[in-house]
């Protein structure tokens, strides 16, 4: 027999809405993720082993993250998003807070104590990184919007990647081993990342290990872990942390359009003042050489030799300030010119990339792979023939 995914759903709503069984539970857990809409509160019930997305159309609710409680109300599978969730029509809440809050909060407390989140311990930032190291998922968006924003900021700058598992099982090992990779780098400072979720998503940077791999890091470590409202203990150790991935590298990269225009305008500020003295200086030795023309001969040959020695003296000077204001735009303009990616690609080197995106690791290709290679020149079109790792 073959039926549709509509009836498959309205035979699963059919068999939750009939059992009588299923019309009043009561039900303990701890609350995570509460989220609260215009008239609705949605949260997750979880216990060690399980969890269930709830919602409760309710005004006032008197509980939180991490509380313990006892929520009545019945199941519900919504067949068009495929979901099994708990409507709530009561909760009671506990006297004490859920198992993993409060071995969350002793964990903190602990390494409060140890003097882990001490401002004092903290490293600072590198503002004009130049070599960045990145410890997360390759998969998700967080690279998207970490290359996004070195691209607008300042291109130069070179990105390495320590792909690693964000959540679930030995995800807390591969972060701290993505930290420990770039201890003997010279990257300049280390972004930890991921995306939003829940608070269960986020549970690998609450570890303990993680946390010591952080404070024992030689390099700057900024955190980007959730969204602006999530806090981790990882968070909490970082020298730094910020409200997203996006965040993370404006701190670590510096604004290099916002400079050449700043360049450019102070440039433009300094010729014009320059123009004004000398149309000031010419206008005021031409009235002197009118006011000469008037006097006796003596006088006249006497504030004619004066005049060509101030006028000496303005050109010297002038010429001086020529100089130091063109040697001052060749330095700021030779060190515009070091920044320019271009010349990274004329000593020899080369960018790869494939389907449109920059190949970082050699793990991105296989045999047969058609590979773009960029020149400071030109681009060459090649196919992989082997790999060797």
């Amino acid at each position: 027999m073959t039926i549709t995914v509509t009836q498959l759903g309205n035979f699963l709503k059919a068999m939750v809405d009939s059992e009588t069984l299923l019309y009043d539970l009561n039900v303990e857990g701890e609350v995570s993720n509460l989220r609260l809409g215009s008239e609705v509160a949605f949260f997750v019930l979880k216990d060690d082993n399980a969890q269930i997305n709830c919602f409760w159309y309710s005004p006032k609710i008197n509980f939180f993250d991490g509380d313990k409680v006892v929520v009545s109300g019945r199941p519900n599978f919504y067949v068009k998003g495929g979901n099994l969730s708990f409507a709530v029509s009561n909760v009671k809440r506990k006297d004490k807070k859920g198992d993993s809050f409060l071995a969350f909060l002793q964990l903190k407390e602990k390494f409060e104590k140890e003097g882990l989140f001490d401002l004092s311990r903290k490293k600072p930032i590198v503002k004009n990184c130049k070599k960045l190291g990145v410890v997360t998922s390759s998969e998700g968006a967080v690279m998207h919007d970490i290359h996004k924003v070195c691209n607008r900021r300042d291109p130069s700058v070179d990105i390495i990647v320590y792909d690693c598992r964000v959540q679930g099982a030995e995800s807390e090992k591969t972060i701290i081993d993505g930290i420990k990779y770039f201890q003997n780098t010279d990257v300049d400072n280390i972004i930890v990342a991921r995306g939003g979720g829940s608070a269960e998503d986020l549970s690998s940077f609450n570890g303990e290990k993680l946390v010591y791999a952080i404070a024992d890091s030689k390099k700057p470590v900024i955190s980007a872990v959730g969204h602006e409202t999530d806090f981790t203990l990882c968070d909490f150790v970082a020298d730094a942390r910020a409200a997203t991935p996006s965040v993370a590298a404006e701190i670590c990269t510096r604004d290099t359009v916002a400079f050449r225009a700043e360049l450019t305008q102070r440039l433009k500020k300094c010729a014009g003042i320059l123009s004004s003295r000398i149309s000031e200086n010419y206008s005021r030795l031409k009235l002197y050489d009118e006011k000469l023309k008037m006097e006796s001969t003596s006088l006249c040959d006497r504030k004619q030799a004066e005049i060509k020695n101030l006028f000496s003296f303005c050109q010297v000077a002038l010429e001086k300030k020529f100089l130091n204001s063109e040697a001052q735009v060749k330095l700021l303009l030779a060190r515009l010119d070091g920044a320019n990616p271009l010349n990274i690609l004329k000593k020899g080197y080369s960018v790869a990339e494939k389907d449109g995106k920059k190949v970082f690791s050699a793990k991105q290709l296989k045999k047969s792979d058609k590979v773009e290679v960029v020149f400071f020149d030109g681009r060459a079109k090649v196919t992989v023939d082997e790999m060797e790792n």
